[in-house]
Formats: structure tokens, sequence, C-alpha cells
């Protein structure tokens, strides 16, 4: 299975497109659909949007948007670190592309994702879903190894502890 690390802006939107969100769920319901927030949080929105919606943000030109899409995709996909979603699958490789960001905050919320997602898939067999995005974390490794030295703290942590978590 190779993990996907950059695409074009339009490429991206094709693999966004390409799945059925419908076939799979997040922390709070299926992945294809609005999900009322289960408190409220200050958000004009007033709903976790769709995956497919926040995936698109997340390469918005504005940050606070792409912000937004990230916790978004944090709460659904990984909540709380508790349990990992079936979205976080077909999501896994559009999340790599978003590494891409410029942006050290819209990074660091990516590698916290991938935290989760690291700290959730421990213990599967290699044929589930669990299993086989847990594969695609440690394909990503190498790439986690370079960003242990980032000037930034909480990027180059955040690469550690997914190692520390894979190993």
């Amino acid at each position: 299975m190779k993990t996907v690390l950059y695409a074009e802006k339009e490429d991206i939107q094709k693999m966004i497109s390409s799945v059925n969100w419908h076939e799979y769920e997040t922390a709070y319901g299926n992945a294809g659909e609005n999900i009322p927030y289960f408190v409220p949080t200050g958000d004009d929105r007033g709903y976790t949007p769709k995956v497919e919606i926040s995936l698109t943000d997340l390469f918005s030109d504005d940050k606070e948007t792409a912000l937004k899409a990230a916790h978004d995709l944090w709460c659904g996909l990984c909540h709380q670190y508790a349990f990992v979603s079936s979205a976080a699958l077909p999501s896994f490789d559009i999340l790599c592309c978003a590494l891409q960001n410029p942006s050290d905050e819209i990074k660091i919320e990516i590698l916290d994702i991938f935290n989760g997602f690291a700290c959730c898939t421990s213990g599967y067999r290699p044929d589930t879903w669990q299993g086989m995005l847990r594969n695609k974390l440690e394909n990503l490794i190498p790439y986690l190894q370079t960003l242990i030295g980032h000037p930034n703290e909480d990027i180059a942590y955040f690469a550690e502890e997914i190692i520390k978590e894979l190993e």
C-alpha cells in the first residue's frame, strides 16, 4: 500500500470525490452526512460537516477555514484518541497531502490526528481496516523521521510520538 505524500489540488479533489463517504462512519455517525454537534462549540456552523467537505476545506487558502476543518476531522476521525473511525482509512492519503501545507499550525493538527490513529490501531490484525490504516502509518515513518528535527517543537514532538506509538 503506497502512501501518497503530494498531489496537485485538482487531484486531491478527485481523491476526495472518488470515495463513497456514506460507506464509512465517524465518531458522530455516517461520514457522508452533516452531523449535528453534541455540545455547543461556539462555532457559527452549528454542525460537523461531512468528511468530504472537511477534507476539501483543509486545503482552503483561508487558514481559519482549514483549521476548523482539521478540528472537525480530529473530532470525527479519531475522537479524543478513544477510538478511530472507519472514515480514517480513505482519508489518510488526503491528510498526508495536507502535511505539505506551509502552515505549521495545519501540520500540527494533521500530526495530532495521525497520533490518534497510531494510538487507536494497536493490536488489530493487518487484514482489518484498522490494521490497513496502521500499515499506512508505518509506511509514513521515513517521512516522520525527517520531522523529528523540525524547528517547530510541536511538529517534532508529534512526529516522535507517532513513531514511538508504532514501535
